[in-house]
């Protein structure tokens, strides 16, 4: 066992655009917890939320540590934890679910019904050094893992979440809306699906490349994908542009009778004519977060190679200079992609 510190630097939000960086008591892993070293944490849009107050009260209690994008390295283990051992590189589910309700006995994790709880939401997150987590949540990754790439494994698992629910069909003819993060990785992913057409939808100029360069065969500009008419006959769509127009551009590039998976989150009212979905009799998934299986799956991928995450990871900062990580993320600048935080 490494020698644990006996504070914990870490970012705290104690409400909107209230935040500050304190030394928080550190205190050994209880049963059936893991003591994580934080190698890597994701900024990720719903954090941003959580820092101006705009997150939905429902999925945030303050004060809190940030940070459910991350990936680190077990430092200590509580009392009746097996197969986890000091010094794994680890990632862990978010959602703190019960493992007893109808959905999640049904495989529904991230649907459980005991109540919200998320690392990073509601529970201490990974904006810090070290964070503890329940060992049933831990997926540990192969001996040498990036853990800056691994830092993107829950946006990824979220991606997976969605395309385990469309069930692409190899050979089908595939859109994907939006250049950010899920985008992209969602692009990569159903690249593996040899698909006669994958459509890659939006404007960043380093999306774009880096899609294409993933398996993208043609771009399309997002003005282009909201003129009258306009459609690319796509079996299944992927959107997470989490823009007002997004969903009125997945709902166009679908033939009829195509499946439509929406993963943005515009967060103002959405733009478009829902009779689509009726006129095109299209089947619409909307997905919350990722469940085990999702994460089984996304581990499983990154650790066999078959998953590339470290280009997507553009902007470094230390753990203490969230304010410019921030300002950074607010100023949009032409490169930018995954905003990490740093111990």
């Amino acid at each position: 066992m490494e020698t644990i510190p006996a504070t914990n630097p870490s970012v705290v939000v104690r409400g909107p655009d209230d935040f500050t960086l304190e030394d928080r008591p550190l205190s050994s892993p209880g049963p059936g917890e893991v003591l994580v070293r934080v190698g890597a944490a994701g900024i990720c849009g719903s954090d941003v939320e959580l820092f101006a107050g705009t997150r939905p009260a429902a999925y945030v209690r303050y004060p809190v540590v940030p940070g459910h994008e991350w990936s680190g390295t077990i430092a200590a283990v509580g009392a009746d934890v097996d197969g986890l051992d000091v010094g794994d590189p680890v990632v862990a589910q978010g959602f703190r679910n019960c493992g007893r309700c109808p959905r999640c006995r049904e495989g529904a994790t991230n649907l459980c019904e005991a109540g919200y709880a998320e690392t990073g939401f509601t529970h201490p997150g990974a904006f810090s050094h070290y964070v503890a987590v329940p060992a049933r949540l831990v997926h540990r990754l192969r001996p040498g893992a990036d853990l800056e790439a691994a830092a993107l494994l829950e946006p990824s698992a979220c991606v997976l979440e969605g395309i385990r629910a469309a069930a692409p069909a190899v050979g089908s003819r595939i859109a994907v809306v939006g250049t950010g993060t899920l985008s992209l990785v969602a692009t990569q992913v159903l690249a593996a699906y040899s698909p006669s057409e994958l459509v890659l939808i939006g404007d960043s100029p380093s999306g774009r490349e880096l899609g294409t360069a993933w398996g993208a065969t043609r771009c399309v500009s997002n003005a282009e994908a909201l003129e009258p008419g306009w459609t690319c006959e796509a079996d299944v769509v992927f959107e997470a542009g989490s823009r007002p127009t997004s969903a009125k551009a997945a709902l166009a590039a679908a033939r009829r009778g195509a499946t439509v998976v929406l993963e943005g989150i515009p967060g103002e009212p959405a733009a478009g004519d829902l009779t689509d979905i009726v006129l095109k009799h299209l089947s619409v998934q909307g997905v919350f977060g990722a469940s085990a299986a999702a994460w089984e799956h996304v581990v499983t991928m990154f650790n066999a190679g078959l998953l590339d995450l470290a280009p997507l990871v553009s902007h470094r900062y230390a753990v203490a200079d969230v304010a410019s990580a921030l300002a950074t993320l607010r100023a949009r600048p032409a490169d930018l992609r995954k905003v990490l935080l740093l111990p």
